[in-house]
């Protein structure tokens, strides 16, 4: 598939605002609360006031909650939405410090996870990874290494923060399907915050997994 075939899968991924935006979130956090969503970060970690809301087509809003506390900049919660407001899954990405002192990334699905991977990347502190000049290294094609400078470009974001997307985004962007283009679109979309970049750029990155 073509560079330009998956950008397109998320052109219609498009920002809520308003009351719309504050319902789904208000949503968000009653399903958590309730039990109807299944997370693994607690309640007290969500920074729900930076959460942010956007459709991504096919009658699918997304909620993205990034998560504060002990988690490293980049960690979310991100709940998928039909129309009628039911949950149609749940998508975490806890990044934090492990015992060797880098950053461990794991996704969870529903509840489960899915990856758990000690990236060999020295922690770092949220103001440092903010401080980082976006990346532009010299790396071999076809690896994490090449998808992270990629995103780096694309965003303008650091090193850091590129490397742990292109990680914790590689499953459901490696190959983006009608069903997945969505998911990897969010999962991106998670942290579009950091920079200022289009996520069908982004999302294109993947191609040099």
């Amino acid at each position: 598939m073509s560079v330009t075939a998956q950008a397109d899968n998320s052109q219609d991924f498009a920002v809520v605002i308003g009351n719309e935006a504050k319902e789904l979130i208000d949503a968000t956090l009653h399903g958590v609360e309730a039990g109807e969503i299944e997370n693994i970060a607690p309640v007290s970690a969500f920074d729900l006031e930076k959460s942010s809301v956007y459709t991504v087509g096919g009658g699918v809003t997304v909620v993205t909650v990034p998560l504060h506390g002990d988690y490293s900049l980049p960690s979310n919660v991100t709940v998928f939405f039909d129309e009628d407001n039911t949950v149609l899954q749940t998508n975490e990405m806890l990044v934090t410090k492990n015992e060797a002192g880098n950053f461990r990334v794991e996704t969870y699905l529903n509840g489960s996870v899915v990856k758990s991977v000690d990236t060999d990347r020295p922690y770092i502190t949220d103001e440092e990874m903010l401080a980082e000049e976006p990346v532009n290294s010299g790396v071999q094609p076809n690896s994490v290494g090449a998808v992270a400078t990629c995103l780096g470009a694309v965003l303008g974001i650091g090193g850091t923060a590129a490397y742990i997307i292109a990680v914790a985004c590689g499953g459901s962007c490696a190959v983006p399907t009608p069903v997945t283009a969505p998911i990897c679109a969010a999962c991106i979309g998670a942290y579009a915050l950091l920079g200022g970049g289009a996520i069908a750029g982004a999302v294109a990155c993947f191609n040099y997994l």
